[in-house]
């Protein structure tokens, strides 16, 4: 087995890196900048890659996409979530199809939020796309995944919010806790699914072992806002005194993409569970527990 990460530098893709080294098995990263051995050189923006080197590659993972929460979200900044997810997608499926004759797995990432929102209902894999924004982002990305669908393992992993106190979205929300700043977003109802990273992890080896499942939602659980901001509180020895901020001034801040913050999902997550991969961890007190490393 040799794999072919996509967006390997971020997040979930340098945690994967470890456990592919500690797992050993082999692996590539595309990069803009190449500065390792293992990494290839590709700029789907123009269209270029050197595929000299991808003729062992039997599977990927394709975790390419702009942070869905780093920037406010103009026209300009919509039009690059989606092309570094579709276009790139697109891209790399011409490239491996001339370049990759070993290829026989992928494993694309996509999100939950592709329902809208609204948690009397609880979306499974199986329930048709919203229209909004995210949700029709979630609709082109796992379009362009498709494109790979033919081969013999093939995968979408839904993913919640990816939680680590290593970074990501737990440590935005850390951020301000250090000085006493911290506060709960909206009504602090609103629920939030989620899974930690090192599942998000476990899971992808899970599935590079031969697992395929085709589209899953890989969420350990729901959560509302106020508890898991309180945990992470928690877990950053802070405390949440501060009162809660209104919805109305984080859409100010934030504009449309305050909604990640304010709105309510439920997802179904019965498919995970009922899968032979068993998450670690399940509730916020795990998060709370994680040790340091």
């Amino acid at each position: 087995m040799e794999v072919l990460i996509v967006g390997g530098t971020g997040f979930i893709g340098q945690a994967l890196q470890k456990a592919l080294e500690f797992s050993g098995i082999a692996y590539k990263i595309l990069s803009r900048r190449p500065s390792k051995a293992h990494h290839v050189y590709w700029d789907p923006s123009k269209n270029q890659l050197d595929g000299s080197t991808l003729g062992s590659i039997t599977h990927i993972i394709n975790l390419a996409g702009a942070g869905i929460a780093d920037q406010r979200w103009s026209k300009r900044r919509k039009e690059e979530l989606i092309s570094s997810r579709v276009d790139s997608t697109h891209f790399l499926y011409e490239e491996c199809s001339k370049h990759c004759p070993s290829l026989e797995g992928y494993i694309g990432i996509s999100g939950v939020n592709a329902f809208g929102f609204n948690d009397s209902l609880c979306y499974h894999e199986t329930h048709p796309f919203a229209t909004d924004f995210l949700s029709n982002l979630v609709a082109q990305w796992e379009g362009a995944h498709h494109l790979f669908d033919k081969l013999p393992s093939f995968s979408i992993l839904r993913l919640g919010m990816v939680l680590s106190s290593h970074g990501g979205a737990y440590r935005k929300i850390a951020a301000p806790m250090k000085f006493y700043m911290g506060a709960i977003p909206g009504s602090g109802k609103q629920l939030v699914p989620w899974i930690h990273l090192d599942d998000v992890v476990g899971f992808i080896l899970h599935v590079l072992e031969g697992n395929s499942v085709g589209l899953i939602h890989v969420v350990s659980n729901n959560s509302s806002m106020r508890d898991l901001t309180k945990a992470i509180a928690n877990k950053e020895h802070s405390k949440i005194i501060l009162p809660n901020i209104p919805s109305v001034i984080i859409r100010l801040i934030f504009g449309e993409m305050g909604m990640l913050l304010t709105e309510s999902l439920r997802i179904d997550h019965a498919k995970l569970t009922q899968s032979m991969y068993k998450t670690r961890f399940n509730q916020l007190s795990d998060l709370i527990n994680e040790k340091e490393n």
